[in-house]
């Protein structure tokens, strides 16, 4: 429970972040954001039984314009400080980290009456290695593999060691900027793109680092940065390095998270992101390929090993390296035994995730030498880490050498290790069974034009582990986004995430301050095509769109497809086509630039792009007046995960189209039409050419979960003064429809 000297410090702060913000505005949806934030993370340490019903726990769905990073950043900080308890914020990208860190934060802190110490906290790849570095200025690189060792296998030329002169410069460059001070070795705060295969060859991994062995390990930008977060009252880190961080001892790369308290903003990825990691795969050609030069890495850091009289006795690794070949070779003859792939077909998926008989015997075959294999180049990097201690230079190369087949091999374990689980873990919460694992082959072809194979697995849903690794463990933690909600319901984020069922759990809508009654219109246009025809809907859409261009300044006109994108553009009269940026033409980044460009020149501009445009771009004022959304963005279930997914629903009597597809959809609109008010003084119109929208009784599910807009639907004139001079019928949103009213031809129909 919150203390008096707690709150009182709240109010404090508040206030000097009132006295020293020109511009603050007082907003009732923040002071309830902090009230709530500091009502979760006061619960840190609260009694068992209490910890299970997630009274430690909290999601608050915060609308644009509420102040959400001050909203949680302020009774996070004094919670932290008073407590003398770790804080660690994390978002969704190392993009969003870098805001945090470089504004976000220490704006914040310049206003508060205590000192903060903060840091970030990054994966190992982010860092420059510099000896790694030092071995490419040298030129000794011929025993070191810098591609993926399946693509240096499948193509031999691309694995030699020949380093370019553009490369070179590269390593030049960075060498002089780090030795002089100008640069800290984060790849972030280099000031241009480092091209990855540059990067590739001067960072590595844990299979890669001597660590304290390293002679450069007093200047390794990785350590440097650990220490320094470690060191830190606050850690901005990102969801990736939070997982990762979860599922190995705690406190080595992140504070302890049992005693830490955390934040998570943009937690809508999180769910999305834990299935990512639990996903696995394995090429069969590839691993076969690349296990021939595991074992000649292998032998040759034991040649050298043995060299020294110091070294330890390691074992030989072509017995084992044989037995897994064998047993992969056996593997491809039973894939291609029970997979047929026809036509343009790359997809054999096993129902319900149930392998056949002779595949699971040929898997735990190859399971077992993985394992193996495994543990003897385990063995071989242990000896070469100890040998490094005396000789390093001598070491690192075979260190290097080892380390991506060793992560192969990993890799090979993993995959099997899923394909072969078996058993369920405990739903979280409530009594619906929970979901099996995704299996499948994919067929894919080799740059010779011979075929290959990809054994694949994937959890349907990351909620088990992440209750497991973090809701079940951490000190206290708040989850925020703008776009939690689906439809009006957090159910569907509370299932993914595993949070379904804590019946302490703090759950909080905070609606956006903005004004959207008297500034903002929903418009459902009388589409008449169908929007399941992509053709016809196509031809409307290129007919109307010119008259929706010419209204105003700054325009986004977001489509479900690439294809429909293209073509409508192409439809375009030229004097339009010259106004139009589309995605996927120019970087994002330098898209955004030249948008902006024209509309300060009082210049006409139009952006083009599809549904990753609707996420974090932010065009205040005249730089965004009209939100144009071709189609509703329903996904077609064609990808393996998504189709075993809706199986798995189907299959309990439930309707995957009502869990799964509206509730998505519902978030895409949410976060497309929140690209129109950015600020108090925005205005404008979203359109959007789907009249199922306005016509379905899913469609007034949508509208349930969007901000209060004006809506109109059916046609208007462009300037219309009135109802009377228009044929649009304005409304209100019902409440939404029971999930059993929906008319299952409506359910089938949608995605066609």
């Amino acid at each position: 429970m919150l203390t008096q000297p707690e709150m009182e410090l709240m109010r404090s702060c508040l206030d000097a972040v009132r006295a020293g913000s020109p511009g603050f505005r007082k907003r009732r949806a923040q002071l309830q954001m902090i009230a709530a934030v500091a009502h979760v993370l006061g619960r840190a340490g609260c009694n068992e039984g209490l910890r299970q019903a997630g009274a430690h726990l909290g999601v608050i769905e915060a609308g644009t314009g509420t102040g959400k990073t001050v909203g949680y950043l302020l009774p996070a900080l004094v919670i932290a400080h008073l407590r003398g308890r770790k804080l660690v914020v994390s978002s969704s990208t190392v993009t969003l980290q870098e805001q945090l860190l470089h504004k976000d934060l220490p704006a914040l802190l310049a206003l508060l009456p205590f000192s903060v110490q903060y840091g970030v906290a990054k994966g190992r790849r982010r860092f420059l290695c510099p000896a790694r570095l030092a071995r490419r200025l040298n030129g000794e690189q011929a025993e070191d593999v810098l591609l993926d060792p399946e693509e240096a296998a499948i193509d031999p030329d691309a694995g030699k060691a020949a380093i370019d002169m553009q490369a070179l410069l590269w390593h030049r460059k960075l060498a002089d900027r780090f030795e002089a001070g100008r640069w800290d070795g984060d790849r972030d705060a280099w000031p241009e793109l480092i091209p990855d295969k540059v990067w590739r060859g001067v960072s590595t991994d844990r299979q890669g680092c001597m660590g304290a062995r390293c002679p450069s390990f007093g200047q390794c930008p990785f350590y440097l940065g650990r220490q320094r977060a470690q060191d830190a009252d606050v850690v901005v880190a990102n969801h990736d390095l939070v997982l990762s961080a979860a599922a190995i001892e705690g406190g080595t790369t992140l504070p302890d998270l049992r005693e830490a308290l955390l934040v998570f903003d943009e937690a809508h990825s999180l769910p999305a992101k834990m299935v990512s990691r639990g996903a696995t795969r394995h090429s069969l050609c590839g691993a076969g390929s690349w296990l021939g030069s595991a074992v000649n890495a292998a032998q040759a850091a034991c040649r050298a090993l043995r060299a020294s009289r110091r070294a330890p006795v390691v074992p030989e690794p072509a017995l084992a390296g044989a037995r897994l070949g064998t047993a992969l070779d056996r593997l491809m003859e039973v894939v291609g035994r029970h997979c047929e792939f026809t036509g343009e077909q790359s997809v054999h998926r096993f129902r319900a995730g149930l392998l056949p008989g002779d595949v699971q015997d040929c898997g735990a075959g190859v399971l077992q030498a993985a394992q193996a294999m495994g543990k003897e180049l385990d063995a071989i990097r242990s000896a070469l880490v100890q040998f490094a201690g005396e000789a390093p230079a001598q070491a690192q190369p075979h260190l290097s050498a080892l380390a991506p087949c060793l992560a192969r091999t990993e890799q090979l374990v993993s995959t099997w290790t899923a394909m072969l689980r078996t058993g369920k873990t405990p739903a979280c919460g409530g009594a619906q069974e929970e979901a099996p694992t995704a299996r499948w082959i994919e067929r894919c072809s080799r740059p010779d034009g011979e075929d290959d194979f990809q054994v694949c697995a994937s959890p349907l849903s990351g909620g088990p582990r992440l209750r497991e690794l973090l809701w079940e463990r951490v000190g206290a933690a708040v989850l925020t986004s703008a776009t939690v909600r689906a439809c009006g319901r957090f159910d569907l984020f509370l299932e993914e995430a595993g949070l379904r069922g804590l019946s302490a759990l703090k759950l909080l809508h905070v609606s956006s301050p903005f004004d959207y009654a008297s500034k903002a219109t929903l418009h459902i246009p009388a589409v008449q095509a169908d929007p399941r025809d992509p053709t016809s809907h196509g031809q409307e859409v290129s007919s109307r769109l010119p008259a929706l261009l010419e209204q105003q300044r700054g325009t986004l006109v977001l489509f479900a497809s690439g294809r429909q994108m293209r073509e409508v553009h192409a439809a375009l009269p030229k004097h339009l086509r010259d106004l139009v940026l589309m995605q996927g033409v120019v970087a994002r980044r330098e898209l955004i630039a030249r948008h902006r460009e024209r509309i300060d020149a009082g210049q006409c501009s139009v952006l083009f792009g599809l549904a990753s445009l609707a996420e974090g771009v932010d065009l205040p004022r005249d730089y965004c007046t009209h939100v144009i959304c071709a189609k509703l963005p329903f996904s077609v279930p064609d990808g393996p995960v998504e189709q075993a997914r809706r199986e798995w629903i189907e299959a309990q009597g439930r309707s995957a189209f009502l869990e799964r597809s509206v509730p998505e959809v519902g978030i895409r609109l949410a976060q497309a039409t929140g690209r129109l008010l950015r600020t108090d003084d925005d205005y404008g119109t979203v359109t959007v050419l789907d009249p199922r929208l306005g016509s379905t009784r899913w469609g007034r599910m949508l509208l349930r979960g969007l901000p209060p807009f004006r809506i109109v639907i059916g046609d208007r004139p462009l300037h219309a003064q009135s109802q009377r001079d228009s044929q649009a019928l304005e409304v209100s949103v019902p409440p939404a429809p029971s999930a059993r009213s929906i008319d299952g031809a409506e359910q089938r129909g949608v995605l066609a």
